[in-house]
């Protein structure tokens, strides 16, 4: 069996070509719109891929399901297996009903495939959301609601998670500068008793995340490689070369835990969920992570928020949150299954989903009211005053979400040039970098030219953008 990537989906399918293959994992498969969609007896279908939220969810499931008088079935899937279980349901014709859309295409492509259905959001759902979380490309499309989100976009994932235990035993102070976070990793070492630190660096993915945040915190005037300002692709900005340049003395220094270089992200969790490891550089959803894993750890939990080079204050800036939630486009519950994700905006679903500590409410408010450990509570208080909202090209002109749709992936990605630069396969860098920000871009070109929108680079570019302020179009 063939297992479609987000490369594949993306490489060579354009919005009306999406219906038919787009989820295919080998050979003919059937159109999004195909079956039922429903649970065994009518039940309506939820998955989802938070792990720190399993049981508040089947709690959910059961007591709305008695108040809307449905069984509700809700799946628990790994995140690094939800994408391909989405892939293999819609190829049979039986999306679950509510799902969270990781299927890596724009909500517009995934709109014209079938992928999802209307959402009906009544206005008292409108009215408690907080003003803007509605966004034409991201969650609607001409003004009718595809996709809801739930959690904030005021997030970062590079946050330097360390134990109490160790700190008090080797007496280090929280880092905040590199230079801070080499001293304390340094001390752990030369104390002995304890683990410096792990992380999941063989999960390109969370990597990639990881050196995106830090290097805009360091000043790259963008993200994920694109300059806001200029449109252009920069990798190798100083600020991307230090950040990598951090975690490879960390490494060379034999300051990671043996093994780490393969750890994907529930390797990484478990390990300093365990015990005797300083330092675990991990979302905010670590501690609703590790509750799981053993809640004997959560006293010991303590975040020093974001390093940046020199210790001073993170500005960072995110693009507007997208679609959370969507219903199946196969659906035949969609008025229950429109009922059901509304609930998810409610105050009481919002302060359990604080509690559960996996990424902050989009009501960052019920964070004070939550059960909640102290260092999450100040990281959430440390997102709302720090991350500005930033321009995004797909909220100016929605037909950039059909240059998406055809862009064909760059490999190798940032996470692999990171792994390859920790290994040794790579010597050079800046280089590696270089010719990351060329084939970015070039990509980014061939998209345009196949996509035949009316797009140009130009949508990419906002010179008036200024780092620490809401960009408004």
């Amino acid at each position: 069996m063939h297992r479609i990537t987000r490369r594949h989906a993306l490489a060579g399918l354009g919005a009306t070509g999406l219906a038919g293959i787009a989820a295919a994992c080998g050979g003919e498969s059937p159109a999004p719109n195909a079956g039922s969609g429903g649970g065994a007896s009518g039940a309506l279908r939820w998955w989802d891929h938070f792990g720190g939220l399993q049981d508040l969810h089947d709690r959910w499931a059961i007591d709305q399901g008695e108040k809307l008088g449905i069984t509700i079935e809700h799946t628990y899937n790994e995140p690094g297996a939800a994408t391909e279980a989405l892939q293999l349901a819609n190829q049979a014709g039986q999306l679950p009903d509510v799902y969270t859309a990781l299927v890596g295409l724009p909500l517009p492509a995934l709109v014209e495939a079938g992928w999802v259905h209307e959402i009906t959001v009544p206005q008292d759902v409108r009215d408690r959301l907080p003003d803007g979380a509605f966004v034409e490309g991201l969650t609607q499309l001409d003004g009718k609601v595809y996709g809801m989100p739930t959690f904030s976009e005021k997030q970062y994932v590079a946050c330097t998670w360390y134990s109490t235990e160790v700190a008090e035993a080797v007496g280090f102070a929280p880092p905040k500068s590199y230079d801070d976070f080499l001293a304390a990793l340094k001390a752990i070492a030369d104390h002995g008793e304890f683990t410096p630190m792990t992380i999941a660096l063989g999960a390109t993915g969370r990597m990639r995340e990881q050196i995106d945040d830090l290097a805009q915190a360091g000043g790259f005037p963008g993200y994920q490689g694109q300059r806001y300002d200029t449109g252009e692709y920069e990798y190798q900005h100083d600020a991307y070369i230090a950040a990598i340049e951090l975690y490879k003395e960390i490494s060379d220094k034999g300051w990671l835990l043996p093994g780490t270089a393969g750890f994907q992200i529930p390797d990484a969790r478990g390990r300093w969920a365990a015990g005797g490891i300083g330092f675990h550089i991990d979302g905010p959803y670590s501690p609703g992570a590790v509750r799981k894993l053993n809640p004997d750890k959560l006293p010991d939990m303590a975040v020093a928020g974001m390093l940046t080079p020199d210790g001073g204050d993170v500005v960072a800036a995110r693009g507007a949150r997208g679609a959370d939630w969507v219903i199946a486009g196969s659906t035949q519950l969609a008025e229950k299954a429109s009922q059901l994700i509304a609930t998810f905006t409610q105050e009481d679903y919002q302060t359990e989903l604080a509690s559960g500590m996996d990424q902050p409410p989009i009501l960052l408010d019920v964070v004070a009211t939550a059960d909640v450990i102290e260092p999450y509570a100040w990281l959430v208080d440390d997102f709302a005053q720090r991350i500005f909202r930033a321009p995004q090209a797909i909220v100016r002109n929605v037909e950039v979400a059909q240059v998406e749709a055809k862009r064909a992936p760059v490999a190798p990605e940032l996470g692999n040039v990171i792994q390859g630069y920790l290994g040794g396969e790579i010597t050079d860098l800046r280089k590696a970098l270089t010719d990351l920000s060329d084939a970015s871009s070039a990509a980014l070109d061939a998209a345009i030219e196949k996509s035949g929108a009316q797009v140009t680079r130009a949508d990419w570019e906002f010179p008036d953008w200024k780092l620490g302020t809401d960009y408004t179009y």
